[in-house]
């Protein structure tokens, strides 16, 4: 089972200059030879993903955390409109996070959309990040030329399958509620048999009928308990109304309907290449966020110090298999930092 509990960090809140407010979790790092992580989650989740990772081998070894609960999720702000989650805001609250703990250099860590806005501090503030840690996504150059139909057209050419095409759904006007309404079948669709993502979230139309037929499926052990509690709870409408899916939806409308692709367009590119050390992590059955997706970046240069670890698993692999990710990750900051 997963370990969710964060009551060992430090709990704070902090009113960014934007007026949105964080609700984040720290632990200091034990002496100035260990760096601190700042680990961004991504969809659905919050800062508790990573509260395995901090407990059983972050604050054990003497490594620091800054752990936030991301903009729409949690203890966060939930704006619901796409323009509050362009990049250079969110890197710019959690350089601001940052400033409040004296942290002037970190390690930017995050999975899934937690790992384009580590990838995102690094790109609008260099001199803030000493090294870049993606969990399953892959590094994604500042382009600014993102498109859903082709994206999906490139990747079914590639791979045989549309790893976007769930898109479509996740940033549909009726979305939100759809999901809100079928909270069970969203949940194992996340955290189902990894092969099943092909057909939920990689074929045409899946994930819209998987989610508003109600359809559900076993889930990895890793999912249950206090895992599959923590969701309910934050998602059910009739536990104070819950979250909603409104606002973490807006990570995904910013990047199709090109608010993120404005941002990236502020950045020159020279700034495309990470000039720190950098892990990607991923998990070889992750049929949307595929590693394989990392080689174009490697191949082009932008990518000079990355090491590349791929292991059995899928999207949540990190959960799936955590002391082997456990392991991984701290092999790389021993060997780096």
């Amino acid at each position: 089972m997963a370990d969710t509990d964060l009551s060992k960090l430090n709990r704070k809140t902090l009113r960014v200059s934007r007026g949105f407010t964080y609700t984040y979790y720290t632990s200091p790092a034990r002496d100035s030879s260990k760096p601190t992580l700042i680990l961004f989650h991504g969809w659905p989740d919050t800062a508790r993903l990573f509260a395995g990772l901090a407990n059983d081998y972050l604050v054990p070894n003497g490594y620091g955390i800054v752990a936030p609960d991301c903009l729409g999720y949690g203890g966060t702000s939930k704006p619901t409109d796409d323009e509050s989650y362009a990049w250079q805001r969110m890197a710019a609250d959690a350089v601001e996070i940052l400033d409040a703990e004296g942290l002037d250099r970190v390690v930017s860590a995050g999975h899934d959309w937690g790992s384009a806005l580590a990838q995102r501090l690094y790109h609008f503030h260099p001199a803030r990040v000493a090294g870049l840690v993606t969990l399953n996504v892959p590094y994604l150059p500042p382009t600014g030329d993102f498109d859903l139909e082709a994206a999906n057209a490139a990747t079914r050419q590639a791979w045989g399958a549309g790893v976007y095409e769930y898109w479509r759904f996740f940033t549909a006007g009726d979305a939100p509620a759809l999901m809100a309404r079928n909270l069970e079948s969203v949940y194992s669709a996340a955290h189902g048999e990894p092969a099943t993502w092909e057909q939920n979230w990689c074929s045409p139309g899946g994930m819209r009928a998987w989610v508003s037929e109600g359809r559900t499926q076993p889930t990895l052990p890793y999912a249950s308990g206090e895992h599959k509690a923590d969701f309910m709870r934050r998602f059910d409408p009739s536990e104070g109304g819950g979250d909603g899916f409104e606002a973490p939806s807006c990570w995904y409308s910013s990047f199709a309907f090109g608010v993120q692709n404005a941002a990236d367009r502020l950045l020159p590119k020279d700034a495309w290449t990470v000039r720190v050390p950098t892990l990607f992590w991923g998990g070889a059955q992750d049929f949307v966020c595929r590693p394989a997706g990392m080689q174009p970046s490697i191949d082009a240069g932008y990518l000079p110090n990355a090491t590349v670890i791929v292991r059995d698993g899928g999207h949540w692999a990190l959960l799936a298999i955590p002391d082997v990710f456990g392991e991984d990750l701290l092999s790389w900051l021993q060997s780096t930092f």
